[in-house]
């Protein structure tokens, strides 16, 4: 039986999949699939944020993709923002 924080990561993986396999690529999110998850997945998350400039952000290695690793790196910001945002209230 998986944890809770196991879930979690198995969750992460299935939904950077449901959108990056749109185009038939599952090691890729481009930048519609990207706005396509942001708006869908994170929509308070997406509030005041430009969704170009975070896949630009992302894009470490500028192949116009989101890769799984370079997601991961929305995932812990994030993480940080909601982990914040929990020690205001």
């Amino acid at each position: 039986m998986l944890t809770e924080l196991e879930k979690s990561f198995s969750n992460l993986v299935d939904v950077y999949h449901k959108y990056s396999e749109a185009k038939g690529n599952h090691h890729a999110l481009y930048r519609d699939d990207l706005d396509k998850l942001l708006t869908t997945e994170c929509p308070q998350y997406l509030k005041n944020k430009d969704a170009k400039s975070i896949f630009e952000r992302l894009d470490i290695n500028e192949d116009k993709a989101i890769n799984f690793e370079e997601f991961i790196v929305l995932v812990i910001k994030m993480g940080l923002e909601v982990h914040r945002a929990g020690h205001k209230e």
